[in-house]
C-alpha cells in the first residue's frame, strides 16, 4: 500500500492518539452495552452518570477501602486500615476501568490517609506516615504522630507548597485533653521534618483536600448532642473550630465558623475536588461523601453530594449524584441557606434497595477523565463514569447551576423539601 494511502487510512487513529488523555475518555461505548456496567444497582442521573463495576469483594473486612487516590498511570490505590494494606486495583483489560486487585504494600499500622506526589504514594495511619516509592520500597517519614485512643489518623494531602497534611482526630468521642496535635491538622516538609499545627479544634477530619487555592476538612459532632451539627471546613492557619466546646453552633464565638453545615448523622467521611468541565455546572465543584450513622433512623447520610460555590467561596447548594431520584427537582438541588442540610425524604430510596444502605458510603476520589470512584462498605468500589448523553434541562431548575442557561436570579420555590 503506498504510504500516503496507509498515512490516510491511519490518520483517524492518530488523530485520537494525539488528543488529551481526559478528551480519549469521551470515547466509549454506552452505558448498557459495557460488561462493566452495574445496571439497577444505585439510581444516579442516567443522562449524566453510568454506573461501573470496580471491584466487589464481600469477603474482605466491611470497613475495606476507607480512602481512594488515583495514581499517575490511572490505577487506583485503596487503603484497607484494618487490613494493614493498601491495594492497587489496574485495568487489566485496556477498556479504562480499573478491574484487577493486588496489595501493594501491606504490614502498614491502620492506613486511612492516601495522597499521590511526584510517582510515589504517601500513606497516613495510626502513629505513622510512609512514602512508598513505585518500586514498592517503603520509607518511614514520621512515626510517632498522637495515636492509640480516640480517631484513626484521617485524610492526607499535599499543597502546592510541597508540604505534607495530616488530619488526626481527637483522643475521645467529648472530652477536655491537653496535646495540642490531637483534633488538628498537622504540616510537614515531605521528609517529615518540620512538623507544626495548622489548625485545631476538630473532633474527626476525616480528610483533606485542596480545592480553589485553600485546604478543607470536615468535621463530625457526637450524636445527641445539643445543637450539634456535621461541617464542611476550609482550614484557616492558627484556627481553632470548636471541640470540644461545640461543633457548629451558633453561640461559640471563638470558633472558626463552618462554611456548610448537615445534620447530625450526616456523618461526612470524604471530599475531593471536581475540576472537569464535563457536564453544566459540574466544574468547580467539591464532592462530599456523607457517610451517615446507621443508629441515626432519619437516613441524613447514605448519599454523595456535588456542592457548587460562588466567587467568594461560599456554598450556593448541592445536588445529590447518588442515590439520584427525580421528584419535581426537589432533590435535584437544594440551595443553602445557612442552615443544616438534611436531604429527607430519601428513607424510601434506600428501602427499595437503590440507595447505600445498609452499605455506607466511605470514601470518592476523581480521575484525570472526571470519572468518579466511590468506595463503600462490603468490599465494594464503583465507577461513576461521564455518560455525555444530552442532558435534559427539565432535570435541574435554571435557578441551579446544573441547568445549562444557569440564571442564579431567577426566584426558587420556597417550598423545596428541606
Amino acid at each position: 500500500m503506498p504510504v500516503a494511502a496507509l498515512l490516510k487510512r491511519l490518520a483517524p487513529l492518530l488523530l485520537w492518539l494525539c488528543l488529551p488523555t481526559a478528551a480519549q475518555g469521551i470515547d466509549l461505548p454506552k452505558c448498557a452495552s459495557r460488561p462493566t456496567a452495574h445496571l439497577h444497582f444505585l439510581y444516579v442521573d442516567t443522562a449524566r452518570w453510568c454506573v461501573e463495576r470496580v471491584i466487589d469483594a464481600p469477603q474482605i473486612e466491611p470497613y475495606a477501602f476507607t480512602a481512594l487516590a488515583v495514581a499517575a498511570d490511572g490505577s487506583l490505590f485503596a487503603a484497607r486500615p484494618l487490613a494493614g494494606s493498601v491495594m492497587r486495583i489496574y485495568d487489566s483489560d485496556g477498556d479504562q476501568l480499573p478491574d484487577a486487585m493486588e496489595t501493594y504494600a501491606d504490614g502498614l499500622s491502620l492506613p486511612n490517609g492516601l495522597a499521590v506526589h511526584a510517582g510515589a504514594l504517601y500513606v497516613a495511619g495510626g502513629a505513622r506516615i510512609e512514602r512508598i516509592d513505585e518500586g514498592g520500597a517503603a520509607q518511614t517519614l514520621v512515626d510517632d504522630l498522637p495515636a492509640g485512643t480516640g480517631f484513626w489518623t484521617g485524610g492526607l494531602a499535599i499543597g502546592a507548597d510541597e508540604r505534607l497534611y495530616v488530619a488526626v482526630g481527637a483522643p475521645c468521642n467529648r472530652c477536655e485533653y491537653d496535646d495540642p496535635e490531637r483534633g488538628a491538622i498537622l504540616s510537614m516538609n515531605l521528609d517529615g521534618d518540620d512538623r507544626r499545627v495548622v489548625a485545631s479544634g476538630f473532633r474527626q477530619p476525616a480528610d483533606l483536600a485542596f480545592f480553589r487555592g485553600s485546604l478543607w476538612t470536615l468535621d463530625s459532632a457526637p450524636l445527641g448532642m445539643a445543637g450539634g451539627v456535621d461541617e464542611l471546613n476550609r482550614v484557616h492557619a492558627g484556627g481553632w473550630y470548636g471541640f470540644p466546646d461545640c461543633l457548629g453552633e451558633a453561640d461559640c464565638a471563638d470558633a472558626q465558623p463552618p462554611v456548610m453545615t448537615f445534620a447530625a448523622g450526616a456523618a461526612p467521611s470524604s471530599l475531593a475536588a471536581y475540576p472537569h468541565d464535563i457536564q453544566p455546572g459540574a466544574r468547580d465543584t467539591l464532592l462530599l461523601v456523607l457517610s451517615g450513622a446507621p443508629s441515626v433512623v432519619d437516613i441524613v447520610g447514605y448519599k454523595v453530594i456535588m456542592i457548587s460555590f460562588d466567587e467568594t467561596d461560599e456554598p450556593l447548594g448541592a445536588a445529590i449524584v447518588a442515590p439520584y431520584v427525580w421528584e419535581s427537582g426537589r432533590q435535584a438541588w437544594l440551595p443553602y441557606q445557612g442552615d443544616a442540610l438534611r436531604f429527607r425524604k430519601f428513607a424510601h430510596i434506600n428501602e427499595l434497595g437503590f440507595g447505600f444502605f445498609p452499605q455506607q458510603p466511605l470514601a470518592v476520589a476523581v480521575n484525570e477523565y472526571g470519572w468518579i470512584y466511590l468506595s463503600m462498605t462490603g468490599g465494594q468500589i464503583i465507577a461513576l463514569r461521564p455518560s455525555y448523553a444530552p442532558v435534559n434541562d427539565d432535570r435541574y431548575p435554571i435557578w441551579t447551576p446544573f441547568h445549562p442557561n444557569y440564571d442564579p436570579a431567577a426566584p426558587w420555590p420556597s417550598n423545596l423539601d428541606r
